[in-house]
């Protein structure tokens, strides 16, 4: 067809005669195979064959019975002819199956008789050539059979090892082996078949018999029975060979019509799909109803609402041009389509609606029944409850009608609280029940309590109060008393505030005597914690016997008190501690006092300050004796006579009674000022007058033993008796023998001079002892507060200086300092006068006291 031609599709009158003729042209086997891409030849039409090669095809019956047979084609040259005979289509069909059987067909078993030798075969076409010749030996015929045998019977578990040695796989000795040595690796055994468990097939490969002459899977599956069992398809599979089949008729050439599909919906699929999908608003909205005139399209639009315009504007402009647009044929109505479209959308969205509706008001039946079972649950709780509370109400009615009518006891009131904590505990707690025995249970106690004598009788009634502490003690044992009345106070602590402790403040400030203090502490031990509240005992220390030991403290004179003031006193310092501290002043002034008129030959002194080295601080005793002790003392030893010949030792014995008491340091001030200077001049007396040396020597040893160990040692001692030893040696160096008896003895005091060893190496280093000579020191050393420095001008002036213990000054502490109140403020002195408080110097403070 050139350019300028054009195709006519007029009717023709061949269409006429044609046009009720539907019956489809036979199509060749070329068409089946390449479809509309397959060449027109005349040579279609004269038989089956194929047009492109010499070869006849087979006889029908032969390929329904025997199989395909596939053979090696040879070489095709040019000029030569092949000698085999070709067989036409209209062979004998009725072919008997002596002949068919006589061909090593695939997946036939069996041996071929040896008298079917003589049957032509059909040669091979030219282009499936070998370089083999086309006819094969009988021996090729025979191998064949043997390897279809030994397959078949290797599947049914019959013996291989004949075929195996009969030449099969001879051929791999031409060849590396490769096949023979990779079924090995892979647990190939000869003698045996191939699988997991060396079974081998199954079933021998099958010839399946195909309806006609299409290509493969044309006619459908061509499984056999067996394979189907042994391979099971799944359904995806099937669906996929049912898809490809309906894509395969799309290459014919037909002239029908494309085939219309409808999409059928469930509702669980539109509910499922639906699930993220946005529902347009309803036109039932009553937030507005008014009535819209849209203009901006092609035409008016009258809407219902506004909720219309953005739901449905696009929607419809939309389908709206696209209907425009399209050609519709015969009986086409768009606008009906576009209304059943519409149509179908709110059904699905009424679908979709009504499921969420649905979903929703499950979860809210599921949420009431969960709410209506936990509200059943606590209903039935509250009414327990309230059960409870009515019966312990009864009995706190019964109570209270009792109390009124007094005729209360206590055990009775003691069988209610604890039937009510006992039964009703969640009652008890919850409405704090214990509340409500202070009010009844003080006036019982209090009557119980009202001959009790808690000196005579520590441990009576410990048992009442163990129960009631048991039955109303709702907090901690160590609360203190609310005096602001913020919180409530126990009432096991009222209880005891009310009954126990007014009975024990009695009995202290009646007939107790605080010389007499064994009686109120075993008191005081028994009724200890967690029975009586910390808060209590403090308040009864501090407020009760504290003020009876001050002003028992005041009254002592220690000239006529029979009874020394330690045995009564230091008991109470494990429970009072740092309270007794405002006493002290008061004991040291008078000790003080008594001490005035002191003999260091009254050694009773020394027992009634013995007892306080521990309790008075260091400083405060060091000061005391130095200001009593010390002098009287010093006084003693100058007094007295030292002489070689009939010596008084009184006086020195009076010192060394005071050396576990008085400081070291003090003893030495002693010994340096008032002995030694003496001492030294009795010895040059005596040696002026050429005393034999072993006289000397002798009185000098028995001045060393006299003097305690823990002052020889001191190095003062020893540098004064070694003065002395040189003086003696030289002034007795002319006698025979002085010289060398008196250097052995300063020999001795070298020794003494000498460092000690070091300790070994890994010893713990050693930590050297603290006596009263570093103590002094230290405390000279020490920065001494205002309070301490007018304490000691007071001791030396013999003022009266002791606290006042209810007296306070802006939350200070204040004291008695001769005739004036003073009070002190970090360094400045504070003295009352009639104008108020006015600060004063300490000399001023010192001449007006």
């Amino acid at each position: 067809m050139s350019d300028n031609e054009v195709e006519k599709f007029e009717i023709t009158d061949y269409d006429l005669e044609h046009e009720f003729s539907h019956r489809p042209r036979r199509q060749t086997k070329e068409q089946q195979i390449y479809g509309i891409w397959a060449q027109e030849s005349g040579g279609e039409e004269e038989g089956d064959g194929d047009p492109r090669s010499n070869i006849p095809p087979p006889s029908r019956i032969r390929v329904l019975r025997g199989g395909l047979n596939f053979v090696s084609g040879g070489i095709q040259q040019s000029g030569k002819k092949d000698d085999s005979k070709e067989k036409g289509e209209g062979s004998d069909e009725n072919e008997s199956e002596s002949e068919l059987s006589s061909r090593p067909m695939f997946g036939v078993g069996g041996a071929a008789d040896s008298s079917d030798e003589d049957i032509p075969r059909r040669q091979p076409p030219p282009s499936f050539g070998s370089k083999k010749s086309s006819i094969q030996p009988s021996s090729t015929s025979s191998k064949r059979q043997d390897i279809a045998g030994l397959r078949k019977g290797a599947g049914r578990g019959g013996n291989t090892s004949g075929l195996i040695g009969s030449g099969l796989g001879d051929w791999e000795k031409y060849t590396s082996g490769i096949g023979s040595k990779l079924l090995k690796k892979m647990g190939f055994e000869e003698g045996k078949g191939l699988g997991k468990n060396l079974q081998g097939i199954s079933t021998p490969v099958e010839a399946s018999k195909r309806k006609g002459k299409g290509a493969i899977g044309f006619y459908g599956s061509e499984r056999s029975e067996r394979s189907i069992k042994d391979f099971p398809v799944h359904d995806s599979d099937e669906e996929e060979k049912e898809k490809f089949k309906d894509l395969l008729q799309q290459w014919k050439k037909t002239g029908s019509k494309k085939k219309i599909k409808y999409v059928y919906k469930s509702a669980e699929e539109v509910i499922q799909e639906g699930r993220t999908k946005k529902l347009k608003p309803t036109d039932d909205s009553h937030i507005t109803k008014t009535k819209v005139i849209d203009m901006t399209g092609p035409e008016t639009r009258v809407l219902s609402s506004y909720h219309a315009i953005a739901g449905q504007k696009n929607f419809i402009e939309d389908e709206y041009e696209e209907d425009k647009k399209k050609k519709y044929e015969h009986f086409d109505l768009p606008e009906l389509l576009h209304n059943l479209q519409i149509l179908l959308e709110k059904c699905e969205d009424d679908i979709i609606r009504n499921a969420r509706t649905g979903e929703r008001e499950s979860d809210r039946i599921v949420h009431l029944t969960h709410e209506r079972e936990k509200y059943e649950v606590l209903v039935e709780r509250e009414k327990t409850e309230m059960e409870s509370l009515d019966q312990a109400l009864t009995l706190v009615e019964s109570l209270e009608t009792r109390h009124k009518e007094q005729t209360l006891t206590l055990s009775e009131a003691t069988n209610i609280f604890r039937e009510l904590k006992s039964d009703y505990l969640k009652v008890y707690n919850t409405f704090e029940i214990p509340y409500l025995a202070p009010t009844y249970i003080t006036p019982l106690l209090k009557e119980l309590l009202a001959t009790w004598n808690p000196l005579a009788q520590p441990a009576a009634h410990k048992e009442v109060f163990t129960a009631w502490q048991n039955l109303v003690d709702v907090g901690d044992g160590q609360q203190q008393q609310q005096t602001d009345g913020s919180v409530p106070m126990d009432p096991y602590h009222h209880l005891v505030w009310e009954t126990w402790a007014s009975a024990v403040r009695s009995a202290i400030m009646g007939p107790w005597e605080p010389r007499d203090c064994a009686p109120l502490l075993a008191l005081l031990e028994t009724w200890n914690l967690p029975l009586v509240p910390m808060w209590i005992q403090a308040h009864l220390l501090q407020h009760v016997i504290l003020p009876r030991i001050t002003r028992a403290v005041q009254n002592w004179n220690p000239l006529q008190d029979t009874v020394p003031i330690h045995t009564w006193l230091h008991p109470w310092l494990p429970l009072l501690v740092d309270n007794l501290q405002s006493v002290y002043p008061v004991i040291r002034q008078k000790l003080s006092a008594a001490l005035v008129h002191w003999h260091p030959n009254d050694r009773s002194a020394k027992m009634v300050l013995q007892p306080w080295k521990r309790v008075f601080s260091d400083i405060s005793m060091t000061t005391l004796l130095q200001s009593n002790i010390q002098p009287k003392l010093e006084t003693a030893l100058s007094e007295m006579t030292i002489t070689p010949h009939n010596q008084n030792l009184d006086p020195w014995h009076w010192f060394l009674d005071w050396d576990d008491l008085l400081p070291p340091q003090v003893s030495l001030d002693i010994m340096e000022r008032c002995f030694f200077p003496q001492w030294y001049q009795a010895l040059g007396a005596w040696l002026s007058t050429n005393p034999p040396h072993q006289e000397v020597i002798a009185w000098y040893k028995g001045w060393r033993d006299l003097i305690p160990k823990s002052l020889s040692n001191h190095l003062q001692v020893r540098q004064k008796f070694q003065q002395a030893l040189e003086v003696c040696s030289r002034a007795l160096s002319h006698q025979i023998g002085a010289s060398d008896q008196f250097n052995l003895l300063l020999a001795g005091l070298d020794k003494l001079n000498e460092p000690p060893p070091p300790p070994p190496l890994g010893s713990p280093p050693q930590q050297r002892s603290k006596d009263w000579a570093d103590i002094i020191s230290s405390a000279r050393r020490e920065t001494l507060s205002m309070k301490e420095v007018v304490e000691r001008r007071c001791l030396e002036r013999g003022i009266v200086f002791v606290p006042l213990p209810d007296r306070k000054h802006e939350a200070r502490p204040v004291y008695r300092c001769g005739k004036l109140n003073i009070s002190f403020n970090k360094n400045i002195i504070y003295v009352q006068t009639e104008r108020g408080w006015m600060p004063k110097s300490l000399t001023t403070l010192l001449d007006d006291a």
